[in-house]
């Protein structure tokens, strides 16, 4: 296995000598300067690619509950290399601030480096990326990625195409492409407190794979 250390943050995915979210430098949600953002409006609705024929919509309220969630996480993702046909591995770390009507989401190297910032609201979702990151990993995907792990179901469900469905039993969410009936990902979920905790997605359909781990801000391990 060749082992590529992406300098990155989702989001897309842990890494080499960190052993609990606290020791993490915490990621700064200010604005960074990158050039280009690549910003929509909000209108018409937001829409992921997973697949030919297969478009996952945005929520139009990206955060819908009243509670603010502040969290950070170290992630690692591992996917296989077309062109070698070798598995590589990313790290990253990730600050996430989600509150009504907004998502904030940083991602840094571990240098640092700030690798993606996703400012998402009712009215806009800009996404900037540093040019430094590998083409393979797509800021959309891993958005779309963090909203099948974490937000409700109800929201989920409504965001795949009509062509797909989602089952949650505990601790676990399986996603279908339905008209062909095969697995297109798998999650596995902390069931107490989603959101401190270890998540896992395996990608059926393109093959990557990613941890989270998760912790509250102010929280201890």
């Amino acid at each position: 296995m060749r082992s590529v250390v992406v300098k990155t943050l989702v989001a897309g995915m842990l890494a080499t000598g960190l052993s609990a979210c606290e020791t993490m430098n915490m990621p700064d949600l200010t604005m960074p300067d990158f050039s280009m953002p690549d910003v929509f409006t909000s209108a018409p609705a937001q829409t992921v690619m997973l697949d030919e024929g297969y478009e996952f919509t945005l929520p139009e309220q990206p955060w819908a509950d009243d509670d603010a969630i502040d969290v950070t996480q170290q992630v690692t993702a591992s996917w296989k290399n077309i062109s070698s046909n070798e598995t590589e591995t990313g790290t990253f770390q990730a600050r996430l601030f989600l509150e009504r009507d907004h998502v904030r989401i940083v991602m840094i190297d571990d240098l640092g480096r700030r690798a993606i910032d996703i400012d998402w609201t009712t009215d806009a979702l800009s996404v900037q990326t540093a040019d430094w990151l590998p083409k393979t990993l797509d800021a959309r995907r891993m958005l779309a990625d963090i909203i099948m792990v974490y937000w409700p179901l109800d929201v989920v469900r409504d965001a795949l195409p009509g062509n797909m469905s989602i089952r949650e039993t505990m601790g676990e969410r399986m996603l279908r492409m339905d008209d062909s009936g095969r697995a297109y990902a798998r999650i596995e979920r902390p069931i107490r407190d989603v959101w401190q905790g270890v998540a896992n997605l395996r990608n059926e359909r393109f093959g990557y794979a990613i941890t989270i781990r998760s912790q509250r801000t102010g929280s201890s391990s």
